[in-house]
């Protein structure tokens, strides 16, 4: 990235929804700095979508072509990246122990038994397309720490996606806010969103 900011990348993680916080969560363990949950606002989560939207026929080779045209592709991507997604899902479910508890986040593990978590809540956002990739890189002030004291604005992660990965979260992105009845000025007729709560849902990449 442009950015000579070095940002640690997630390779697999999950979005949900607290309505304690009023924020999704965005949360990944990173090689070296372990569990790390960041808190997006609905600000944060419109920004996403909006330059993930913005930047999406550029990386798909649309941008020179008529809008009309661009949708059509954009919408069969989309459902073909969710029908792909839900197969994972399914097949990762079907491998799980007889028995096991997924309910909840996810079927992660109790909170208790999880080791502790970096919380960063999320305040700036870089995007930029490299090759086939479109990464979105984080900074964020570190949770409860900048609530007491000044802290400075920190490199907190960077996902690295590429287009069928994109669609996928801006499904999960939607679903969850959707959840959360934050009512996103999204209007994307290919983008229809369950109205039902959400588990948190993980994507890995």
């Amino acid at each position: 990235m442009s950015d000579p900011t070095t940002y640690p990348l997630a390779q697999r993680f999950s979005v949900g929804f607290s309505a304690y916080e009023d924020r999704l969560l965005l949360t990944t363990e990173l090689k070296e700095q372990g569990h790390t949950t960041v808190l997006l606002t609905r600000r944060m989560v419109l920004l996403m979508l909006k330059q993930i939207l913005n930047k999406l026929p550029a990386l798909t080779g649309l941008e020179q072509t008529p809008v009309s045209y661009w949708q059509e592709v954009l919408e069969l991507s989309h459902q073909n990246a969710v029908d792909q997604h839900r197969q994972e899902r399914d097949r990762a479910s079907d491998r799980k122990t007889p028995g096991t508890d997924t309910s909840g986040a996810g079927g992660e593990s109790p909170a208790a038994t999880k080791p502790p978590t970096r919380l960063f809540l999320a305040t700036e956002l870089t995007c930029q397309l490299t090759g086939d990739q479109m990464q979105l890189a984080f900074k964020g002030l570190p949770v409860p720490e900048a609530m007491q004291t000044p802290s400075a604005h920190v490199p907190v992660l960077a996902l690295s996606l590429d287009a069928t990965h994109l669609h996928q979260v801006i499904e999960l992105l939607i679903n969850q806010a959707t959840s959360a009845m934050w009512h996103l000025p999204v209007d994307l007729p290919w983008l229809e969103a369950n109205t039902g709560n959400q588990p948190a849902q993980t994507l890995s990449h």
